[in-house]
This record gives C-alpha cells, sequence and structure tokens, in this order.
C-alpha cells in the first residue's frame, strides 16, 4: 500500500482491496473512538489496543511507512527510467482485482450500473485534472494530507495523483527525500524544519483517515453492494491512467491551454514500446492477484 501510494496513478486502497485487508482496515479506523479512548482510563491498554485491533494496524502502518521511506526514492527512479514495466504491473493487478471485485457483489441490478458507470466517469475525470505546482504554506499542507488520504483509501483514484493537482506531490516528495538524507547525516538544520512540516502533514493524514473511515464502514454495513459498484467504477475510470503507453497533447479550453495525456497503442509509440518486458509484467500482476486470491480462499 505504501508503495502505490507513492505513484500518481495508483491507488492503495487498490491494493487492500486486492490483499483483502480493505475493510477489516476501515472498521479498525473506525474504532478508535471515544468509547474505546475511555476504555484506556477504565480497562487499561491492553484492553484498549484489543478494541482497536491494535497489532493489525500496527503492523500495517508500520509496513506503509517503511515502503514510504524506503521506496521514495526508488519510485522516482522507477517512474522516470523504466516507467513502463511498472504501469504493466500495476495495471495487471487492476485489472484482475476488478474481476475479482466483480464477485462481491450479490447481484448486478440497473442502480449498481449506473453508480458503477458514475464513479468511473468521476475517477476519470479526477484524473484529467492538470496539476499545478505552487508555493506550499503550512495550512494547504495539512488539507493536502486531509483529501490526499481520502483518495489513498479510495480504490481507483489514487492520493499522489490528488497531491499532484493540489500542487502539493513534489513538496511532499521533497519533504520525505530531505527528512531521510537529514536523519542520515544527523544534520538538525535540516530535519527540525522537515519533520515539523512532515508532522503538519500526518495531523491532516490522521483527521481525514479517522472521518472518512466512518463513512465507508457505514457505507459497507449498510449499502455493501452499491459501495461496492462504486469502487469498482472508480478503479475502472483509473485505468486509462496506468496504460503503459500515453502521449501529450495540448487542450485549448478559451484562453487557457491545458496538457493532457491519452493512452495509445504500443504501436504508436515514438520511443521504445518494450512489449516483451511489458507483457512479462503485466502478467506478473494479473498472477499476483490470483495468487493472492487463491491463498484467502484456502
Amino acid at each position: 500500500m505504501g508503495t502505490a501510494d507513492l505513484m500518481p496513478g495508483v491507488s492503495g486502497g487498490t491494493i487492500a482491496l486486492i490483499l483483502g485487508v480493505y475493510k477489516e482496515l476501515i472498521q479498525s479506523i473506525d474504532s478508535i473512538n471515544l468509547k474505546n479512548l475511555k476504555s484506556l482510563k477504565l480497562q487499561g491498554f491492553k484492553s484498549f489496543w484489543n478494541n482497536i485491533n491494535g497489532p493489525f494496524l500496527s503492523l500495517l502502518f508500520s509496513g506503509i511507512l517503511t515502503a514510504v521511506f524506503a521506496f521514495s526514492f526508488a519510485i522516482d527512479w522507477l517512474i522516470t527510467h523504466h516507467p513502463i514495466p511498472l504501469w504493466s504491473f500495476f495495471l495487471g493487478l487492476l485489472l484482475a482485482s476488478i474481476f475479482i471485485l466483480k464477485k462481491t457483489l450479490k447481484e448486478w441490478g440497473g442502480l449498481n450500473t449506473m453508480l458503477m458507470l458514475f464513479s468511473a466517469a468521476l475517477s476519470f475525470f479526477i484524473t484529467q485534472i492538470t496539476p499545478n505546482e505552487g508555493e506550499i504554506g503550512l495550512f494547504y499542507l495539512f488539507l493536502s494530507g486531509f483529501f490526499g488520504i481520502i483518495a489513498m483509501i479510495l480504490p481507483g483514484i489514487s492520493g499522489a495523483y490528488i497531491l499532484l493537482i493540489l500542487g502539493a506531490y513534489t513538496t511532499v516528495i521533497g519533504l520525505i527525500k530531505d527528512f531521510i538524507s537529514g536523519l542520515s547525516t544527523l544534520n538538525i538544520e535540516i530535519l527540525i524544519p522537515t519533520a515539523s512540516q512532515l508532522l503538519v502533514f500526518v495531523l491532516g493524514i490522521v483527521l481525514g483517515l479517522r472521518i472518512f473511515a466512518s463513512i465507508l464502514k457505514w457505507l459497507f454495513d449498510k449499502e455493501h453492494d452499491k459501495t461496492m459498484a462504486v469502487l469498482i467504477g472508480l478503479m475502472i475510470g483509473a485505468l486509462h491512467k496506468v496504460w503503459p503507453w500515453q502521449e501529450n497533447f495540448e487542450w485549448v479550453l478559451g484562453e487557457t491551454t491545458k496538457t493532457i495525456s491519452k493512452p495509445i497503442s504500443p504501436f504508436a509509440y515514438s520511443e521504445n514500446p518494450q512489449l516483451f518486458l511489458s507483457i512479462i509484467f503485466f502478467l506478473v500482476g494479473l498472477s499476483l492477484v490470483w495468487i493472492l486470491e487463491r491463498k484467502k480462499t484456502q
């Protein structure tokens, strides 16, 4: 999940669904409430820890944080130097997971189909918004964390891409890199300001995660099939963004010119399409989902 959330175009929520931990994640986050916080005082830490599914949450978020700090440089390098095999792998993951998640619905009614189509259109529209980078203040960094985490746990909508749209992606990745560099060299002049800014960003993440988890839990409890139809639609709408072969074109809207990427055939790709390598990584992504699904059902 942490590795996926670093990549514009791939959602950590999609990975959570593929791995079968999505519902447990939402329910566990929602359990961090006033009632369970009171049990911390009345019954002790052990009871509180068990009530919020602490072992699960601590291991999951440790993994996410480890990936974020360990792979920030690697993902940046792969996107720059080996984008086609990387996107082919995630395309395989996404396609396979859509077909598997479709089986979780008890029935496909007209309303569920309409919800899926609407959320697919919404996801497609969001991923077409042109990102803008600019000066980032602390309050804006907090808001970026708040809205970014909502997308990060929604399958199909990439939290990293939302940060791009908000103009905060470069800033956040830069802060993570600076924090790692400052920590490795014990440079206090770099470490303290970057840690302070990252803390503000994390506070936004924590608040957004807690609020949105309650909404999602209620939706899963009350309207499971409709919620799954929306999530599947979000994933379908994002498929074009992880297509390995993209071409930029300019779209003139009044006095504004926007640069938008569109999927193209690998045979129309101006550079080396790396077809053989992309097919291998695509099949690896498909196979990984199939293996994980078999493991879950055994």
